[in-house]
């Protein structure tokens, strides 16, 4: 988030406090103002001072390289998409089902 943003919040929660007449909210209001003026003095340390534009074009530069001589798979090392999975076996025992909700009443059994 940029410093901006974070000081007009921090701004948006000072009015809130004042406005507000129960002390215990007007301290976690204020609370919360400290908490974004805080995080906006930090960000201001993080900001770069120039974009980053010319390392990101490197870096693509580099991966679009190494795409190039990367040879492909094997056809034997390919995923066939129309490839079936395993059909289950007819044969075999069906799973126990169990009720779904409430079991029903049973009267005079």
């Amino acid at each position: 988030m940029s410093p901006k943003f974070l000081r007009e919040e921090a701004a948006r929660f000072r009015v809130m406090a004042e406005e507000n007449t129960r002390e215990a909210s007007k301290q976690r209001l204020l609370g919360m103002a400290a908490d974004y003026d805080a995080r906006a003095t930090a960000a201001d340390g993080l900001q770069p001072a120039q974009p980053a534009a010319p390392a990101i074009a490197e870096e693509m530069a580099t991966a679009e390289d190494a795409a190039t001589t990367e040879e492909p798979a094997p056809r034997s090392a390919r995923i066939d998409p129309t490839a079936r999975s395993a059909k289950p076996d007819p044969n075999a025992a069906a799973p126990a089902r169990r009720g779904v909700g409430r079991p029903r009443l049973r009267l005079g059994t």
